[in-house]
């Protein structure tokens, strides 16, 4: 009971510290507002004429609310799946600052047993992207409801919520695996500068991975958060795509859902929801069990 206390007081700190520190949780949503921004700033434009243009072309016009209401999800989708991953990645700053100034050590001769430390780390990793990723999730739902871009189901809105879960699960587990080998202050925050700036691009947030040359669409395919942003945008998005198949036409939503990656294609195997959600799980058990791996083989070394 004395070690669940414990793990329970620890996790509470390090979630404490993380909320406590502004500048922490704005970099953490750094990446999400640069998503907006671009979008409200001209990309958000250029795709709706874009689309517009192309429907003109065709022969279709007064499409205007379905394109808007699909641009609006895809974008939102993007932010959202930006969350998942950055938010985790700097709670993960905790573990970091306690290695910088000797906390770590003090913790590890504590009586405590030393599962505890490293269990607390990851639950409040996991429970801070948690709680700021349903905050976002949230303001999506409101952009979306307040901008008349609703055409979300009741499946949509809990598979969003779903895909949240086991995305910060999948993050929280790969980032506290990669983090551990880091020691010092200087190089967490390059590690945060540089996968911040390019984790949107990697995932398709900022414009479709179908635009990239062909083996860097199939290196995305190997990052876990290409799959949060796939399920986002499904979720998001197949409200708006079914309204512009029934009320504009059916193939231009068809290659739409194409060209924006709601389906991916791995060595010419189809990924839709399912796999998607496979790839995520089959992630988050990988680096857990690579996690439980060095805590066990530090753990050896130190008996040594």
């Amino acid at each position: 009971m004395n070690e669940f206390y414990a793990l329970w007081q620890l996790t509470r700190r390090n979630l404490k510290i993380f909320l406590k520190d502004k500048a922490n949780v704005f970099f953490s949503l750094l990446a999400p507002l640069i998503v907006l921004a671009l979008y409200a700033l001209f990309l958000g434009r250029i795709q709706s004429d874009g689309l517009l243009s192309a429907l003109e072309e065709m022969g279709i016009g007064g499409a205007e609310g379905e394109i808007r209401a699909f641009c609006d999800s895809w974008m939102l989708a993007g932010a959202m799946s930006c969350a998942c991953i950055t938010v985790p990645l700097c709670a993960c700053g905790i573990m970091i600052q306690d290695k910088a100034r000797g906390i770590s050590a003090d913790l590890a001769v504590s009586p405590v047993a030393r599962w505890v430390t490293p269990c607390s780390y990851f639950l409040s990793v996991v429970t801070a992207g948690l709680l700021i990723g349903a905050i976002v999730l949230a303001v999506c739902f409101v952009w979306l409801a307040a901008s008349g871009s609703w055409f979300l189901s009741a499946a949509d809105v809990f598979g969003c919520i779903g895909a949240l879960v086991l995305s910060v699960l999948s993050s929280a587990t790969l980032l506290v695996f990669l983090v551990g080998f880091f020691r010092s202050q200087g190089a967490f925050t390059a590690l945060n500068v540089i996968f911040g700036t390019l984790v949107g691009f990697l995932i398709g947030a900022y414009m479709p991975i179908t635009y990239f040359p062909k083996g860097v669409q199939t290196f995305t395919l190997f990052i876990p958060g290409s799959y949060t942003a796939g399920l986002m945008r499904n979720f998001m998005m197949g409200g708006a795509l079914d309204e512009i198949a029934r009320n504009v036409s059916e193939p231009f939503a068809r290659s739409l859902a194409t060209e924006f990656s709601l389906t991916f294609d791995l060595f010419g195997l189809e990924l839709g929801v399912p796999a998607m959600f496979g790839a995520l799980a089959v992630s988050a058990v990988l680096f857990a069990g690579l996690n439980l791996l060095v805590a066990a083989l530090g753990r050896k070394r130190r008996e040594r």
